[in-house]
């Protein structure tokens, strides 16, 4: 159990120094910290509440009880990006190439890297300031701290109890002990005084001799001594703050000290005064990069100079304190000729994603020591090692930070990435073009070689292999011309090794083990991706699962969309083109039954069945498609039993399953299995030749066939029609619907009364002659004379206002009219159709509208019925509105699943025919596997539409206000706060209360 500030068991003596709020790398990294030490290290990273507030950053809320493998995404996203909204492995725009691999790792587990950067994000002073703030005491007093902050040497991290937890919590803002409890006046307090200040005695002073065995006095490694730090106080001693923790930091580069002269001189390129002894020779070359070098130096035990000689070929330094073992791949180490050297040894050892993780420690620290040079150099092997390690967009990163190679070396560069990218005759362009611009340049005919050997063009292997020289695939490439039946050299390099393996294969007499052997030595990435590939085409009995599988995940890194296609090739399709034949594979799965199983259903009134085994009674499936299920019985020397067959939340049908009668009953599986094929047996797809005209469909039941045999009787007279209906029930296709069948010659012209102003709605149906008023210039006919012969139709009658009731009632008497303006009356032959979803009769009684009017376009009344009333006829109407919906939204018709009309009937649709229409035309735009089921309707998913708030419609016009401000303002919160007239916290409460995330709306639109 860990004791420390952040977990609420003291108080921390001052303030991170750095970061703000989330999202803040120095604040991210003592979050991950404190993650770190409570299980993080062993890969077991809990689950954690954290708060933050400045200036001691985050601390832990809770002691977590849940611990996984992998760190919670949202809380990665919290610290990576300052909201838990934000995708996690979103790369933020400010990270540099340390930072983002960090960030991957931890993701993927690993806390190291982050551990790394500590020395990167801090320097010297600040890490030991982090110590009291991240520290923690375990129950024996051995101190735990984060790799980054852990500068104390192994010996002195374990003290008696309590000293390490008093040294963290009791210092004043000076880094002093402050004094706790009574002071025991039995001890020798003027020798302690005296040597009260520092942490560490380098040895024993003679005034204290004689209290040697005191428990009050620690001995530690090279016979160093620390007092109580409980007993330091009085004299008010340094704890563990940065002047009393400096002592015990190792004086070197490595641990994060400023460097010595002749190294800065180094570090800015430029020949220090005083090398040490025999090295001027190798650094003159190094610094002016010169091809040819002297043999390297005699070994000078300085750590950073021993590591710098390796670059020249020096032997491995020796182990320093402040520096990792070689072969660690991420270490606060801060000392970037370490991770130069690492880098190489790597690239020696073939481990060029090691070399690449080193190369990008090297240029992280390089930059915060301000070396422009060394920098560049660290970013030239770094884009190296990501072009061998196949990642490609890192590569471009680096190369990007490197600044351009130069020639042939570009050009060279450009070629490779054009074999990986581009197909091979393009990239053979490109290659054409580098030998003939560099001919002499041998990497370039290699290239043309290598690409001749891939496609088998072995003319152009020919025409390469005299200019290629002391090539490492020379040798190979010979062989390649003839039948290639020996086996490599045994000093063939990793390269040459996996490419003659890969080559014998293809012609029949290779070794497959030796082969996958060589190709996992293989430390160059493209190589192993394309000749992986080559392999898995050429010879399909080498395919596995495991091997797509590695080869996908170097397609991935490099992310190269032609091997992605190559590989996607060789994984085994399902024919998506061919029926599947569910009835057979029921029947199949059946066949293979032990027991009695039999599925019945029942459709348009019959009953289907497929079953096995012996048959159940007379009637049972029947009775079972009916009612969907049966009670247990016995019949034979089976125990029957009936279960409903549930899918999408519709009823497809029932299973009859038997089972001895011994046994004891099981729960069964086959309800669920069964259910979804079949619904797919069962779905039907809708032949376009139901249509018929119009929409006013039925199946021949009551209401609708009322509805219609009244407006077969009334469509052959004269007589005004009123049509009544709820919205969206179909009464401008019944007005069309009469039009048809009364056999006028005329036109119907429709009118939608509630859509113009009085003024202008009276010229609309009247018309008007010139210079009636403003605007007029010519004679136009109104709605009533162009329906002439025909049927005019008023929908929503009864919004007219009472002057223009008035004036259609005398055209319904008159059969006349006059244009506004005009004086001329013109007479009219036309058949009334009126249409309105609100009751006239109430309106007439309160003297809304005309009762005499009303009685005028009484001639005969037509009731539409609400969808509501017509549930029993969704299994007829869906089909024909199924068909209208995929015309609307131009896809295929789809297949209707089982159950889908019940389960919509039982939706109340107060939209009627109209809002049914347009929730299919959605359903099917998201209908992707040609069956229209009951989950493509949200609408089915929850309670109907409920009725607005005022507070809820005036909470979504404050937050689009706020977010359409700080758009326009780019989201910068003080000049949207002035916009609104809001101070900026009064902003940053609104956003809260509306639950506007800042961070995550910034970020969405760049993601």
């Amino acid at each position: 159990m860990l004791r420390a500030a952040w977990l609420g068991d003291g108080k921390a003596p001052w303030g991170l120094d750095r970061g703000r709020r989330w999202g803040d790398p120095a604040w991210a990294l003592a979050a991950i910290s404190q993650a770190w030490l409570l299980g993080g290290r062993e890969g077991r990273w809990p689950r954690l509440e954290q708060e933050a507030r400045r200036p001691l950053g985050p601390r832990v809320v809770r002691i977590p009880a849940t611990f996984e493998a992998h760190p919670d995404p949202a809380w990665v996203a919290l610290l990576r990006h300052g909201s838990a909204g934000v995708a996690p492995a979103l790369r933020g725009p400010r990270e540099d190439e340390l930072l983002a691999w960090a960030w991957e790792a931890l993701l993927a587990g690993d806390g190291t890297p982050w551990m790394a950067a500590g020395s990167l994000l801090l320097d010297l002073p600040q890490r030991l300031r982090w110590v009291a703030l991240l520290g923690a005491v375990d129950e024996a007093g051995t101190l735990h701290l984060p790799p980054y902050l852990d500068l104390i040497p192994a010996g002195w991290r374990s003290l008696p109890l309590g000293w390490w937890e008093f040294m963290l919590r009791s210092q004043d803002a000076e880094g002093r002990l402050l004094p706790e409890g009574p002071l025991d006046p039995g001890l020798p307090w003027p020798a302690i005084q005296r040597h009260a200040e520092p942490m560490l005695l380098s040895e024993l002073p003679e005034d204290l001799v004689p209290h040697h065995d005191s428990s009050w006095l620690h001995p530690g490694p090279d016979g160093a001594w620390m007092l109580d730090p409980r007993l330091r106080a009085w004299a008010r001693g340094f704890g563990a703050s940065a002047r009393g923790l400096e002592p015990l930091v190792p004086r070197n580069l490595g641990a994060g000290r400023p460097p010595e002269p002749a190294l800065a001189g180094v570090l800015a390129l430029q020949m220090p005064p005083d090398p040490p002894p025999g090295w001027a020779p190798s650094l003159e070359a190094d610094l002016q990069e010169k091809v040819s070098r002297p043999e390297p130096p005699p070994a000078s035990s300085h750590p950073t100079w021993d590591r710098l000689r390796m670059r020249w070929g020096g032997a491995t330094a020796e182990s320093t304190p402040g520096y990792p073992a070689w072969g660690t791949l991420a270490h606060p180490c801060a000392d970037p000729f370490h991770w130069m050297a690492q880098g190489q040894e790597a690239l020696r050892a073939c481990e060029p994603e090691g070399a690449l993780r080193a190369f990008t420690l090297a240029h992280a620290h390089f930059v915060r020591l301000g070396s422009p040079g060394w920098t560049s150099r660290a970013a030239s092997n770094a884009a190296f090692m990501a072009l061998q390690w196949a990642d490609l967009p890192a590569h471009r990163r680096w190369a990007a930070l490197r600044g351009p190679l130069p020639q042939p070396w570009h050009d060279h560069e450009a070629a490779q990435l054009a074999e990986v990218y581009l197909e091979p005759p393009a990239a053979l362009a490109r290659i054409r073009s580098l030998v003939e611009t560099h001919p002499d340049f041998a990497p370039a005919w290699g290239l043309l070689a290598g690409h001749g050997l891939d496609g088998e063009q072995w003319d152009l292997v020919r025409e390469a292999l005299p200019h290629i020289g002391g090539h490492p695939y020379a040798q190979f490439l010979q062989a390649a011309l003839g039948p290639l039946v020996e086996d490599p050299p045994g000093d063939a390099d990793p390269e040459t090794r996996v490419s003659w393996g890969a080559h014998r294969l293809f012609r029949g007499h290779g070794s497959s083990r030796a082969f996958w052997a060589a190709w996992r030595d293989c430390p160059a990435q493209v190589m192993r991706l394309e000749l992986g590939l080559q392999v898995l085409e050429r010879v399909p009995e080498e395919r596995s699962a495991l091997r797509l599988l590695a080869l996908q995940a170097i397609a991935d890194r490099a992310d190269s969309n032609r091997h992605q296609r190559r590989l996607a090739a060789l994984w085994p399709r399902h024919d998506t083109d061919q029926d599947p034949a569910p009835t057979l594979l029921f029947k199949d799965w059946l066949a293979k039954r032990e027991t009695p199983t039999w599925i019945a259903w029942e459709e348009e009134g019959q009953v289907h069945s497929l079953g096995t085994g012996e048959a159940p009674p007379d009637g049972a499936l029947s009775r079972l498609a009916k009612d969907g299920t049966l009670p247990p019985f016995l019949h034979g020397d089976w125990v029957w039993r009936g279960h409903p067959l549930i899918w999408e939340g519709c009823s497809v049908g029932a299973v009859l399953l038997a089972q001895p009668a011994e046994r004891p009953p099981q729960p069964p599986l086959e309800p669920l299995l069964i259910a979804p094929w079949l619904a797919r047996i069962r779905a039907r797809r809708p032949a376009e030749s139901i249509v018929e005209s119009g929409l006013l469909w039925t199946d021949g039941s009551e209401p609708m066939a009322s509805v219609l045999r009244e407006l077969d009787r009334v469509a052959g007279s004269d007589l005004p029609v009123l049509i009544l209906g709820p919205t969206g029930t179909g009464k401008e296709l019944a007005a069309t619907e009469v039009h048809r069948r009364s056999g006028r010659s005329g036109q119907l012209v429709a009118v939608n009364c509630s859509a113009f102003a009085e003024g202008l709605l009276e010229s609309e149906l009247f018309g008007h002659v010139k210079g009636a008023f403003t605007g007029a210039d010519r004679d136009r006919r109104g709605a009533i004379e162009m329906a002439r012969g025909g049927t005019l139709f008023l929908d929503e009658v009864a919004d007219l206002s009472p002057r223009l009731q008035s004036l259609l009632l005398r055209v319904l008497q008159e059969r006349e009219i006059r244009r506004v303006g005009s004086d001329h009356a013109v007479k009219v032959d036309v058949r009334f159709i009126a249409a309105t979803h609100r009751p006239l009769e109430e309106l007439a009684a309160v003297g809304s509208f005309r009762r005499d009017l009303l009685f005028r376009l009484q001639g005969a009344v037509l009731h539409l019925p609400p969808l509501l009333e017509r549930r029993h006829e969704f299994p007829y109407l869906l089909p024909r509105l199924a068909i209208r919906a995929a015309q609307a939204a131009r896809r295929p018709i789809p297949a209707l699943a089982p159950g889908l009309p019940q389960a919509l009937a039982k939706r109340p649709w107060p939209g009627n025919v109209r809002e049914l229409l347009h929730a299919l035309e959605r359903a099917i735009l998201r209908c992707e596997d040609g069956i229209l089921k009951p989950g493509h309707f949200p609408e089915l998913e929850g309670p109907g539409p409920k009725t607005r708030t005022w507070e809820d419609a005036t909470r979504t016009f404050q937050r689009r206000l706020l977010l359409d401000t700080l758009q326009a303002c780019g989201f910068r919160v003080a000049d949207a706060a002035e916009t609104l007239g809001l101070a900026r916290p009064a902003l940053y409460a609104t956003a809260k209360r509306l639950g506007v995330d800042l961070v995550a709306e910034r970020i969405a639109p760049s993601s």
